[in-house]
């Protein structure tokens, strides 16, 4: 018994290319007619020239397939309104691989708008097809720098995600990685409200329970931005965020002690740091006091990661203590701080 293979890309970009020929002189006949194969044929054209390199052709024969899917989503709503705004977001996509990135903002928007529309009849049916493009809007926005926009659409993604209910569910984590990315790339630009705003966006994925790791994100984003807010000298929010970072901290504490212990002692020696930048040494050193307490209990849990952490704890209170003239007790912490650094070198050698 014989068996078909399957088509070469060549010999299969040829045949659809025939077949899309002779949709066009059945229309040449007959311009009212809407034939749906039609349209499918250059979509499947589209993709495979792409696929094999020749792109402005393949974007081309995209771009007539969803002219032709409008058409066709104008006559018969119920069967392809939803999928016409899958199609322009996929098309965005598209456009934005290949650079043209100003058409595919052009066409993510478009295919919000139909996306947003269709949901007013089909409900859930387009409810994810407007999430995906609201996430891709987002990201082409990012792109072009409008970064109060990209969060704008994503506040957006994430309201119409929730409305969804249990419904969402297979698309959670979907949902998870492009906040998770947008936020990552807004802490590595130093974009700290952005970022911020994006975890607290991430957390809103789920509701009055969060898990302990999304909080903790949004925790050491806090934490981060507390730093580069205060080496650019903008003291008081550092102050501000350090100390949200430590009332998240306090909470997982107070739900998992021996979970969120090492958390707790990097979040309150951080604050200790940012009270030391505004001057407020009796706060800074009562801090500092309170984070070596919890690091020397976590030590013997997580040494790995606890050592490093109360090494640059005992250097601001070594700090603290020498602008508050006391030299000797200041001495004193950094010999212990020397003697942690010889045992880390020990524990966890720093690869040559």
């Amino acid at each position: 018994m014989s068996t078909s293979q399957p088509a070469e890309p060549g010999d299969e970009i040829a045949r659809l290319g025939a077949l899309a020929a002779d949709f066009r002189r059945r229309l040449e006949l007959d311009p009212g007619a809407i034939y749906p194969a039609h349209a499918e044929c250059l979509w499947r054209l589209g993709n495979l020239q792409i696929a094999q390199g020749d792109v402005e052709a393949g974007l081309l024969s995209i771009s007539d397939s969803v002219g032709l899917y409008r058409a066709i989503a104008q006559a018969q709503p119920d069967s392809y309104a939803v999928q016409l705004a899958s199609l322009l977001n996929s098309q965005s996509n598209m456009l934005a691989e290949a650079s043209h990135l100003e058409e595919a903002r052009a066409i993510a928007s478009d295919a919000v708008e139909h996306a947003r529309s269709a949901m007013d009849d089909y409900g859930d049916q387009a409810r994810f097809v407007l999430v995906s493009a609201l996430i891709n809007l987002a990201g082409l926005k990012m792109r072009s720098g409008d970064t109060a926009g990209t969060v704008d659409e994503l506040a957006q993604a994430v309201e119409v995600f929730r409305d969804g209910g249990t419904a969402g569910q297979p698309f959670l984590g979907s949902m998870v990685e492009a906040l998770h990315r947008a936020a990552m790339a807004f802490t590595e630009v130093g974009l700290w409200n952005e970022a911020i705003d994006t975890r607290r966006l991430l957390i809103g994925l789920f509701g009055q329970a969060p898990p302990s790791a999304v909080v903790q994100l949004l925790m050491l984003t806090l934490q981060q931005a507390s730093v580069g807010l205060a080496g650019t000298g903008d003291t008081a929010k550092a102050l501000v965020h350090a100390n949200e970072a430590v009332d998240l901290a306090r909470m997982l504490f107070a739900a998992d002690g021996q979970a969120n212990r090492l958390a707790l002692a990097q979040a309150v020696g951080n604050l200790a740091g940012r009270h030391h930048d505004a001057g407020s040494l009796k706060e800074a050193l009562d801090l500092s006091l309170e984070a070596v307490d919890l690091f020397q209990d976590a030590v013997s849990m997580d040494p790995i990661h606890a050592v490093p952490s109360l090494i640059v704890t005992l250097d601001c209170m070594a700090s603290i203590l020498t602008a508050l003239g006391l030299p000797d007790q200041a001495a004193t912490v950094r010999e212990q701080r020397s003697q942690l650094q010889e045992t880390l070198e020990i524990i966890a050698p720093r690869a040559n």
